[in-house]
């Protein structure tokens, strides 16, 4: 069961309807997301790269350039040092793309997932000092490498960070906090405390795009076409890196779809094609769930560095072969996530006491995948869920929580049991000897003060709607407010006492559920999908019928109850006719 919650609608939404000639529908929605008057809405509606803040004002970016440009000027070699994740990858192949247009001397390195870890590490640095690296430019990692920093200190290196993570801090005398950060030359995140920038939620190929803009002006190099590479690639990082996609972030996505659509980068043309999406309109969904996990699966299962080179290619033979390895290797990625998913499913069932923090430990799940398999279970269960697997050094693995728990407040409290763990309210990496696991899952249950209300997930309802008020219209101005995910979650509606006059099992399982509605006050029919309601559907059922019953039932497809439902309002697009399609999330029995 899920918690229904309307959203309180401010004062105001009637004059913005009236003011902009749109539905009280979009207008609730907006009015939700902070936009309360029309000038806030056409911002909203339709964003500019000209309304992006000047990136000047990120504290350190004019130290940052200066480094970089005298580099370039004096045939120094730079090295550019990512990540093995989407937005890793894509700094990466933000930075070297511009400085190579620069003139730079540059190459790029990416950490392996499994034999570095993440971020700096001194086996590399002393690598890089080795190749002749005279400028070490970290990018989506460095913040909290203060060590690491100071031994490319040593070997005579000059260091940038360009980072968007929280850096360390310390409590002062005075009873202040204060960042502590590594002695770098220059370091550029806008989420350090004496950074004055007006956004400090960029994902670093956010950063790293404003900084490449801000390069190129420097040297006078107005490349249309690359800067247009460039915007692409910070959308796709954005998406997948789950920021808010709000301000700078919403027009760096919504600005960047449409360059996707028709890129001239190589590498990213061949990817959507090997991937079916050569000739669709790309939304944010084809960023997150199709391109991402391409990218996010040779981190995983080989070496990222390999997506940089997609990236970066410029010959197209090489970009395809690549792209379709990158295609096989998430398609072998996605086995693995299923086939371990199945096997915690079961690890849970098996319990013999519920638990309210999930502690989990398979040796045969690949340190690779913990997290997002720690998510599908914290997702199916809606609990914090730690996935610990077979580590080098013991056990290892992944922490995903629900927004009541902070996961890492709760890890920081047995920090005595880990070898080394780090991580923010809703995701932790952690390691830790194999003998702790049954005390850390004690420690944590203890002291877990979650009630059962907090283990409800919450669906927040934008307005109540008749049937009356939904139409082709509506549903593309709802679009408008795209693209949806953190921060802008697509908006949600709710209708009482719905009708299912028709009722169709469709999908390889038969298991998704397409519905001709009815509203029950007017008789106004309209189509409904559900892609996971029929095990709902089931439980409401055998609460009011025999079991033996049910499935005659839903054979019939024509259901004995009225229910109240919760949708999202949606064009559907077949043979080149449009209609509405009511996206249904949940549904209950009308009281």
């Amino acid at each position: 069961m899920k918690r229904w919650m309307m959203r309180r609608t401010p004062v105001g939404t009637a004059k913005m309807c009236e003011e902009m000639g749109i539905a009280a529908a979009t207008a609730c929605a907006l009015s939700h997301r902070g936009i309360v008057d029309a000038e806030k809405a056409e911002k909203f509606l339709n964003p500019n790269l000209s309304d992006l803040y000047d990136g000047y004002l990120m504290k350190d970016m004019e130290k940052g350039l200066e480094l970089v440009e005298n580099a370039i000027k004096q045939g120094k070699k730079i090295a550019v040092y990512g990540d093995y994740d989407v937005d890793g990858v894509m700094s990466s192949t933000i930075l070297t793309k511009t400085i190579k247009r620069c003139g730079g001397n540059v190459i790029y390195y990416v950490p392996h997932r499994k034999e570095e870890g993440y971020g700096l590490n001194t086996d590399a640095v002393a690598h890089l000092a080795k190749e002749g690296v005279e400028l070490l430019f970290t990018c989506d990692n460095g913040i909290a490498a203060a060590k690491e920093v100071a031994y490319a200190k040593e070997r005579g290196m000059k260091v940038l960070l360009l980072d968007h993570h929280e850096p360390p801090f310390a409590e002062g005398r005075d009873g202040n906090f204060r960042d502590v950060l590594p002695d770098a030359d220059a370091i550029i995140n806008p989420k350090q405390r004496k950074c004055t920038y007006s956004f400090n939620l960029l994902c670093a190929a956010g950063i790293s795009y404003k900084f490449s803009c801000l390069l190129l002006q420097r040297f006078g190099i107005f490349d249309m076409i690359l800067e247009k590479e460039l915007l692409s690639f910070a959308a796709v990082a954005t998406v997948c890196d789950i920021v808010d996609l709000l301000e700078e972030n919403r027009i760096l996505v919504q600005v960047g779809l449409k360059e996707i659509q028709h890129t001239t980068n190589i590498g990213l043309r061949v990817l959507l094609e090997e991937t079916g999406l050569g000739e669709k309109p790309i939304t944010e969904y084809h960023l997150g769930f199709v391109i991402g996990p391409c990218i996010n699966a040779t981190g995983r299962l080989e070496g990222a560095e390999l997506a940089v080179e997609l990236f970066c290619a410029e010959e197209e033979g090489k970009a395809r072969e690549i792209a379709k390895h990158l295609v096989v290797l998430n398609e072998e990625r996605k086995k693995m996530t299923e086939e371990a998913a199945e096997r915690m499913e079961q690890l849970v069932e098996k319990k013999e006491q519920k638990q309210k923090v999930l502690v989990l430990y398979d040796a045969k799940t690949d340190e690779s995948i913990a997290g997002i398999v720690a998510g599908r279970i914290k997702d199916k269960y809606y609990q914090p869920v730690i996935l610990l697997t077979e580590g080098k050094e013991g056990a290892k693995g992944s922490a995903r929580s629900i927004p009541p728990y902070h996961i890492f407040e709760s890890l920081f409290a047995c920090k005595e049991l880990f070898t080394r763990f780090g991580g923010h309210a809703m995701a932790a990496g952690l390691s830790l000897p194999h003998e702790n696991i049954p005390i850390l899952e004690k420690q944590l249950n203890d002291a877990c003060a979650l009630t059962e209300e907090d283990m409800t997930p919450i669906m927040r309802l934008e307005k109540q709607l008749g049937f009356g008020e939904i139409n082709l219209h509506l549903a593309k101005e709802l679009q408008m407010l795209a693209p949806f995910g953190k921060g802008n979650p697509a908006p949600l509606f709710a209708s009482k006492g719905i009708w299912v006059k028709r009722l169709d099992l469709i999908g390889k399982r038969r298991d998704m559920l397409r519905m001709t509605l009815m509203e029950g006050t007017t008789g106004k029919l309209l189509t409904g999908i559900s892609f996971d309601g029929y095990d709902t559907l089931l439980e409401i059922l055998k609460r009011l019928y025999p079991e033996e019953n049910c499935d005659t039932i839903i054979k019939r497809g024509q259901l004995p109850m009225a229910l109240d439902i919760v949708y999202r309002v949606e064009v559907n697009t077949y043979n080149g006719m449009e209609s509405v399609q009511l996206m249904i999330q949940d549904f209950r029995e009308t009281k």
